[in-house]
């Protein structure tokens, strides 16, 4: 636990919109916080639950550790305050895909309790796309039938994967990208010993995910792109001593976050191809071909566990060879 928690950066519509909710007496008793991945939605229901559980008392979004309920919630040991999340698969060291049904049955058992402090509870179920339908028909009768000064906290990339009852039982706090502003403070914040040029680079690249620019950084994945985007703008021809090396460094096998991020901006890439396309009355379909032969090698490579190494090179061909 840091000794100054990091405090709450944009989305001020959105704390804004809790402030006055938690203010009128009239708390939603659900929240589903939905946004594209890395964009602070777990910060926020975090930041949440802190203000809650210190029954309004301070700022939402500027967390003081001098207050009890803070420091205890910033160390995720509040016992008026259960997280529900993906675990950590301790054989591969990866997260695992989906959140247990079980551990969705601890929310109402949990939220039926008597409150230590004798306030609020409070459950943050994180990424709640995880759960398999099971998973959230166990939730959804506590989300109907919610005790008193109970509150749920709920994050989610894709919301259409929930249940409709549970999307209309539950208000909805809609977070957009981050602006550029908030995308350097953050990312200035929390890698300090990133360079300026760096830092520009991640934030035209993360699509305003502070998540996925601290990813880059921490994957030390920038040289690697530069070397992908050498790769491309040589093409149709291609250097295939160069490409295989390139290969090597984003598949080794202690490094899946690496491949993954360099997968993305691929497609991303491939993707902004596309979207170019869509505006020349005489294109020819080329760039949407490929983004969905990209995607789909990638896909089967991931499905079928097989060599990272060898989907890449695969990739980086099949654009060649249409180009």
């Amino acid at each position: 636990m840091t000794d100054r928690p990091i405090p709450f950066v944009g989305h001020a519509a959105a704390l804004r919109e809790v402030e006055e909710s938690f203010a009128s007496g009239r708390m939603p008793h659900a929240w589903l916080i939905a946004g594209i991945e890395g964009i602070g939605k777990a910060a926020l229901a975090k930041h949440i639950a802190q203000f809650v559980l210190s029954n309004g008392e301070g700022e939402l979004g500027k967390p003081d550790l001098a207050r009890h309920a803070v420091k205890l919630v910033e160390a995720e040991t509040h016992p008026d305050l259960l997280i529900i999340r993906r675990s950590v698969d301790e054989k591969s060291g990866a997260l695992r895909d989906t959140i247990p049904v079980d551990d969705a049955r601890k929310v109402p058992q949990f939220l039926h309790k008597t409150a230590v402090e004798g306030g609020w509870r409070v459950v943050i179920i994180d990424e709640a796309h995880a759960l398999n339908r099971n998973g959230q028909n166990a939730i959804l009768k506590i989300i109907e039938e919610p005790p008193s000064r109970a509150l749920i906290l709920i994050t989610v990339t894709t919301p259409g994967v929930l249940l409709p009852t549970i999307r209309s039982r539950t208000r909805v706090l809609q977070l957009s990208p981050l602006g550029t502003d908030d995308m350097r403070a953050l990312v200035q914040t929390t890698a300090p010993h990133a360079t300026p040029q760096d830092i520009d680079a991640v934030i035209a690249l993360s699509g305003g995910s502070v998540g996925f620019a601290l990813k880059i950084l921490r994957t030390e994945s920038l040289p690697l792109y530069r070397d992908m985007l050498g790769i491309l703008d040589a093409m149709p021809q291609i250097d295939i001593a160069r490409l295989h090396k390139l290969a090597d460094q984003v598949a080794r096998k202690t490094d899946i976050e690496c491949f993954e991020v360099l997968k993305a901006l691929l497609i991303e890439r491939l993707r902004v191809s596309v979207h170019d396309e869509a505006k020349n009355k005489g294109a020819t379909g080329i760039a949407l071909k490929l983004w969905d032969k990209t995607k789909e090698t990638f896909a089967t490579a991931e499905n079928g566990n097989l060599d990272r190494r060898l989907a890449f090179i695969n990739a980086m061909t099949d654009i060649s060879k249409a180009m």
